[in-house]
């Protein structure tokens, strides 16, 4: 950009490497990256169309697993006008009786158990990402991830096995324990990246990988209907949930094979050399379990990302009953939503980390705060559309989707600053992440409480719009004297994480000094 690039040195003082290490796990050399590093091995650019070893090929396997995790989280929900058929719960009978899907009458006990499901679904993931924080602080993000997305991918597949709505409860709960892989997602990219690209690099891989629930409602929607039209509906549904469970073993054998936990390589071989030392469960449960703003952003989280896994959960099924669109179509429509995070979600940890090179960290707080707004009033004008306006409707969706998405990327642009406070990264990390899937199963409830009693199929919106705008009010409480907040400075001036300039998503080295604190550190 006109400007005089600072020369960087990608190389440290030599120094042996493990004796534990093989020739096999040596593809590239620890003391030389393709990328400009700081002072703790962590890259300071990121550049998309770079593969190599170990920063980007992460940041790659990384937002690849996270996407066919969310794909297949979400995958059975366009498939619900075929399932529920299927399993008995339409007022009028099953298969043997009924030749549409359309000519199934879903009253309140058919809308209970579809809404039970989605709940338990979100249930799930709030256990196995508070243990999945903890966990990967010592099993690693590489190991971690892999065995979620394979150990997953049976009761991905085994959904398709289910033959009345107890069975298909129970599914959906062992299924959203696959969404832990946020909490791996983001740990990954944290130990990964310097502090002045680490917001942008979390957007980036979160909101790519979440990508995958709108992208499944495209993919499944069309795979359900070409199946059910050469095997019937009553199986082609459960034939299709093998397509993201085979791809789940793909990606979870291939990152264990060609990529490392960290700069300095896989944590077995740093454990062995004894560069790293595992670290006490409970002191990293204590350190960021009793502490109640770590707990605000729980809850501001569950504001941004409990709406958008509510969403994948409501809106195709939402599409086709009340603007009355084939299952396909309602598919492609609620893709919309999902396919946002192709940039949104990126752009909010972007602007964070722009805001804040300026302003410094308290800008942060407030990017959070107004991108959390506008989701909730966007929602609220979303809950007003009518049936005979879906124009209309799909462009404030798509407003709503975008503000929402920039919301996710802006609270884990704060996360790894509170982790590195805390020392406690993973488990910050897990709670935060919890937070969405608290919130998902809270928006649920509302879901089936109102649907159930209202017979205005938007008043659920309604609700879950001023809900949204409730947990901005949690945001100026969350400061630290080393951080400050929206309203309150920074008082401790020893640490100051938030003063070096922001790089640019492509490769572009650092034109000004800067501190390289390290905010995401997992040690």
């Amino acid at each position: 950009h006109g400007q005089p690039r600072k020369k960087t040195s990608n190389t440290r003082a030599p120094e042996s490497p493990p004796s534990t290490m093989t020739e096999a796990d040596k593809s590239f050399d620890k003391l030389q990256f393709a990328l400009p590093v700081d002072e703790n091995n962590k890259a300071t650019e990121v550049r998309i169309l770079n593969f190599s070893r170990p920063h980007m090929r992460a940041f790659h396997f990384n937002w690849v697993a996270f996407f066919f995790s969310f794909f297949a989280w979400f995958a059975i929900a366009p498939l619900v006008p075929y399932l529920r058929v299927s399993l008995d719960l339409c007022d009028n009978g099953n298969w043997d009786v009924l030749t549409d899907p359309r000519q199934c009458i879903c009253s309140n006990a058919c809308k209970r158990t579809l809404q039970n499901g989605n709940i338990l679904n979100v249930v799930g993931a709030v256990a196995m990402r508070l243990v999945m924080g903890t966990w990967v602080e010592n099993a690693g993000p590489r190991f971690s991830m892999a065995f979620i997305v394979i150990a997953f991918a049976l009761p991905v597949a085994g959904i398709g096995l289910v033959t009345n709505a107890a069975g298909y409860i129970a599914a959906r709960f062992f299924i959203g324990g696959i969404g832990s892989s946020f909490v791996v997602c983001q740990f990954w990219s944290s130990v990964m990246f310097s502090p002045n690209v680490v917001g942008a690099a979390n957007a980036t891989v979160g909101g790519w990988g979440n990508l995958g629930g709108g992208v499944t409602q495209i993919v499944m929607s069309q795979v359900g209907a070409g199946l059910a039209a050469s095997v019937g509906y009553n199986n082609g549904w459960r034939y299709a949930n093998l397509v993201p469970a085979c791809f789940l073993v793909l990606i979870g054998v291939g990152l264990m094979l060609f990529s490392d936990d960290v700069p300095e390589g896989k944590f077995k071989e740093l454990y062995a050399s004894g560069q790293r030392k595992k670290q006490s469960y409970s002191a990293l449960i204590m350190a960021s379990g009793k502490d109640p703003r770590v707990w605000a952003l729980c809850f501001i989280y569950g504001g941004c990302f409990g709406t958008e896994v509510a969403m994948n959960q409501q809106l195709a099924p939402y599409f086709f009953g009340y603007f009355g669109l084939s299952v396909t179509n309602a598919g492609w429509a609620a893709a919309g939503f999902g396919l946002m995070n192709l940039f949104a979600r990126s752009l909010g940890g972007l602007i964070s980390d722009y805001m804040s090179s300026r302003l410094g960290h308290r800008a942060r707080h407030w990017v959070l705060f107004f991108t959390q707004t506008m989701a909730g009033l966007m929602l609220l004008t979303f809950s007003r559309m009518k049936s005979d306006n879906f124009a209309g409707a799909m462009v404030v969706l798509l407003c709503f989707s975008f503000s929402v998405q920039m919301a996710e990327g802006a609270t884990f642009a704060i996360v790894p600053y509170v982790g590195k406070i805390l020392k406690a990264l993973g488990p910050v990390a897990g709670i935060v992440g919890a937070g969405g899937n608290i919130g998902a199963a809270l928006w649920g409830v509302i879901y089936r409480e109102v649907s159930t009693s209202d017979p205005d199929p938007r008043a659920p919106f309604l609700v879950h719009g001023f809900a949204v705008l409730a947990t901005c009010l949690l945001v100026p409480f969350v400061h630290y004297p080393s951080l400050g907040s929206m309203f309150f400075p920074a008082t401790e001036t020893d640490e100051k994480p938030d003063v070096q300039p922001a790089v640019k998503m492509q490769a572009s080295a650092v034109d000004e000094d800067a501190p390289a604190a390290d905010v995401a550190r997992s040690a």
